[in-house]
């Protein structure tokens, strides 16, 4: 069954991986058509991990992209041919299967090469005027199987033929003349010259036309050890058959791209364009073939399928999500900037936790809730909101959190408190790990900004590292060219007022509260939601500011 994978930001919070988590459930019970698979797009922070534990919940997978690769590709069995085949069974085998190249195997069903159409008409066009078969010696049960012949005598049990090859067609004295020990001679009925050539120590003779074969050619050429052959066909076709029992072997490449599973598609797709067999071949780990993709199979587009939730901006999105299906969107936050080819399912509520959007839909469906999914899907509830404390919990969130916190059974304001001091815990971190912790990319009035927002209880602590987190403020916007880097530091007993520590443009953050920023730092007034209270502000001064 296909995988559809449900997904939240590139800086997993609580809600965002919750969220995921419990839609994922939601979604295998009442659609059958999918698989849906929750999984994360980033390092999961101390309270998620404190969540999960709690209620006994493994972590999802974490996933780098969702860029298409091999795996996603509906591949057949693929067609093949072994080394030791000949060449004109892999023509009948490409005219049956209606293929222009094939991947060729060993003995040990290991990689050995490719071969095409092309190199059958250029081992045909080689093989006019051919005379030796010392360098590609045949297989005997291989050219008996093309030529649809029979062995008369093959008293030295050989296995295969080599030697100088040519028509018995001139005059006997001609023949001899030419003859030497070791050949391999077509010939028809002549009784005599059949005799001669055994004598003279060919080592093989193949009689055309299917002519009778005296006692006396076979007695001696049982007495030299002579290969004596029947073919029924004539001389001509015989040589042609001949050149077409050579092994594929002789005229595959043994140059050929391999790619595996995990291989993105976006580079199988260069490769085929560059490869000359217009194929790439899918192998694995022990060079054993897996598959095997053309031109043909990029006729239909190759994509993952996925659910965001918890956002709905490019720039807070997975890699390669540019590349994935789409099928619906689960938020609370602005309308962003993602875009699809068709229609989907997308609601976007303003409450205060995706969380919460999920729990209504499953209490909508009465769908049976577990108490590990109540208790992960309060906890995102909790953690947005701030214990129901910011300003954009709305009383949905309220009635949610109290039904979840029924059936998961656990008191709010005393598991609240423990996933407070779970999540505020900043011993030991780096300034980057704090910033990177809740860091979310914002476009607004053509603007970059980088913002994170962390809370503490503690502002001596802050103080100590001040220089510290302003320092690598100024790295983000660096490396990333933001117009802003700020970190809002929120502490949820505090007395109504926010710490703001900023980089680049820092007029912005004036404007939009009025304020002074001094020494990359500033108050302003209790600003609880980076997402309803901090990014309306900015947006509302940078809209009023254009062209500055």
């Amino acid at each position: 069954m296909k995988t559809v994978y449900v997904i939240g930001h590139t800086t997993p919070d609580t809600d965002s991986v919750c969220s995921a988590m419990a839609y994922a459930y939601f979604k295998n019970i009442t659609d059958k058509r999918y698989t849906f698979t929750p999984v994360r797009a980033g390092k999961l922070n101390q309270e998620t991990l404190f969540v999960l534990e709690k209620f006994g919940v493994p972590a999802p997978a974490e996933i780098e992209s969702l860029a298409a690769m091999v795996s996603d590709l509906s591949m057949k069995k693929p067609v093949f041919i072994c080394t030791r085949d000949s060449v004109q069974a892999l023509a009948l085998l490409m005219r049956e299967q209606g293929v222009r190249s094939v991947p060729v195997v060993d003995d040990s069903g290991r990689m050995a090469g490719i071969v095409g159409l092309k190199d059958i008409a250029r081992h045909y066009m080689d093989s006019v005027g051919f005379t030796d078969l010392d360098q590609t010696p045949i297989e005997l049960d291989i050219l008996l199987k093309t030529l649809d012949g029979r062995v008369v005598s093959n008293a030295k049990k050989k296995d295969r033929l080599s030697g100088r090859v040519f028509i018995a067609a001139m005059e006997r004295g001609t023949l001899l003349n030419l003859a030497r020990p070791g050949d391999v001679v077509i010939v028809g009925d002549r009784n005599d010259m059949q005799l001669e050539l055994i004598r003279a120590g060919c080592s093989a003779l193949i009689i055309v036309d299917g002519a009778p074969i005296s006692k006396e050619v076979i007695t001696a050429a049982g007495e030299k050890g002579t290969l004596v052959l029947s073919s029924p066909h004539e001389a001509f076709a015989t040589v042609q058959l001949m050149t077409m029992s050579e092994p594929v072997s002789a005229i595959m490449s043994s140059k050929y791209p391999t790619v595996g599973l995990y291989t993105p598609m976006a580079d199988v797709r260069k490769m085929i364009v560059e490869s000359e067999y217009r194929s790439v071949i899918v192998v694995d780990s022990d060079n054993r073939l897996i598959g095997f993709i053309t031109r043909t199979d990029f006729l239909k587009p190759v994509r993952k399928r996925a659910i965001l939730v918890d956002h709905n901006e490019l720039s807070q999105a997975v890699d390669g999500i540019e590349e994935v299906e789409i099928l619906e969107i689960i938020d609370h936050h602005r309308v962003g900037d993602i875009s699809t080819t068709a229609p989907i399912y997308v609601y976007n509520d303003p409450v205060g936790s995706t969380c919460t959007v999920v729990a209504g839909v499953m209490f909508l469906y009465h769908i049976h809730m577990p108490k590990e999914i109540a208790g992960v899907l309060l906890s995102g509830i909790l953690s947005d909101t701030l214990l129901l404390t910011l300003s954009t919990t709305t009383d949905r969130d309220h009635q949610a959190a109290k039904r979840l916190a029924e059936i998961a059974g656990v008191e709010i304001e005393t598991y609240g408190k423990e996933l407070l001091h779970a999540s505020i815990n900043i011993t030991g971190k780096s300034a980057a790990e704090l910033i990177a912790a809740d860091f979310k990319e914002f476009l607004i009035s053509g603007k970059k900004l980088g913002i994170s927002q962390m809370m503490s209880l503690d502002c001596e602590e802050i103080d100590a590292r001040e220089e510290e987190l302003l320092a690598e403020l100024e790295r983000l916007r660096a490396a990333n060219g933001y117009d802003l880097t700020a970190l809002l530091i929120t502490n949820p007993l505090g007395e109504g007022r926010e710490r703001i520590l900023l980089k680049g443009e820092t007029w912005i953050v004036e404007k939009a509260f009025n304020v002074k920023v001094e020494a990359g730092s500033c108050i302003v007034p209790r600003v609880l939601s980076r997402k309803k209270d901090l990014i309306p502000a900015i947006g509302q001064a940078l809209s009023m500011s254009q062209g500055r």
